[in-house]
């Protein structure tokens, strides 16, 4: 009962902040930057670790910068997220712009599903408005909350326009009963997730040994659905847009270890380009690959 309480407090938390304006939404981001970076510190080593083994050419002074414009974009995007429930329609597409939906479209006019492969960068809860520009039925796959009551919450917000949230356990049973009917459906994925510790797919991403989920691949290659990456820019405070490219529209003549290292390559690139606004605070790194596990790399690949 007690935990009922407290996420009907959480959760009433969450409405008032929705109903801000962003200029109060940003003060009070700045003031959020302030605690959490220069007075508590927040993962602030686990951030600064993450940089330095990312970037081993960058100078510490080149590192401090990208680490607080790192936690000044985290405070906004965190508020931002809480701003979600209380923007329209005609708001989230003039803050998240898709640039190219056609370029998905194109394949519902054929009647052909497809897969995005998207990363967590900038800011991905604002693509929940993508079902008013893109056709197909969509499925954004998750890993749900332990928290049930604040779950179903949030993925209340994230349906709102008509996509639907699919926990990670179901997805392949879903895309399954899509592809039985008939119905062309889009899988969302953020293929750059860190998988549980025993998944055996290894490579190298950002100077590092890292795992990657296989299933992103595996979906695509088992029905042959056309792969997308898609990517979002932060033009400025408050203002991102976000377009798709393509990965390949014949998985089935490609690998899953050539899916995963196409993916892990156009990611690394994006990532080095703008570095500030990926999710440096996520304890990424923190399993080590055991021994009989080989390693995949495009070197490799290429000897082959």
């Amino acid at each position: 009962m007690l935990n009922k309480y407290m996420n009907l407090a959480l959760i009433t938390i969450i409405k008032l902040f929705s109903r801000m304006g962003f200029r109060v939404l940003y003060i009070l981001s700045d003031f959020l930057f302030f605690w959490v970076y220069r007075v508590f510190g927040y993962r602030r080593s686990v951030v600064r670790s993450n940089l330095m083994r990312s970037f081993p050419e960058k100078t510490s002074g080149e590192l401090k910068k990208i680490e607080k414009h790192y936690f000044r974009h985290l405070c906004d995007v965190m508020l931002e997220s809480l701003k979600t429930g209380g923007m329209d329609a005609e708001e989230m597409q003039k803050r998240m712009l898709i640039r190219n939906p056609e370029m998905v479209n194109r394949y519902l006019d054929k009647g052909t599903s497809v897969v995005i492969m998207a990363m967590h960068y900038a800011n991905w809860e604002w693509l929940l408005h993508m079902p008013l520009a893109i056709r197909h039925r969509q499925f954004f796959v998750y890993k749900p909350l332990h928290n049930e009551m604040l779950d179903d919450y949030l993925n209340g917000l994230r349906g709102r326009f008509g996509g639907e949230t699919v926990p990670m356990s179901i997805a392949l049973r879903k895309v399954i009963e899509a592809d039985k009917s008939g119905e062309p459906v889009m899988t969302w994925l953020a293929a750059d997730q860190a998988p549980p510790w025993f998944n055996s797919f290894w490579t190298i991403f950002l100077n590092q040994e890292t795992q990657f989920f296989e299933g992103p691949a595996r979906i695509a290659q088992r029905f042959n659905h056309p792969i997308l990456f898609q990517l979002i820019r932060k033009n400025k405070r408050g203002y991102y847009e976000t377009w798709f490219e393509l990965l390949t529209e014949e998985p089935q003549k490609m690998s899953e270890e050539e899916i995963i290292l196409a993916y892990v390559a156009r990611t690394e690139q994006f990532i080095q380009d703008s570095p500030a606004y990926y999710i440096w605070s996520h304890k990424r790194w923190k399993h080590l690959r055991p021994s009989d596990i080989p390693l995949r790399t495009r070197d490799r690949q290429d000897a082959s």
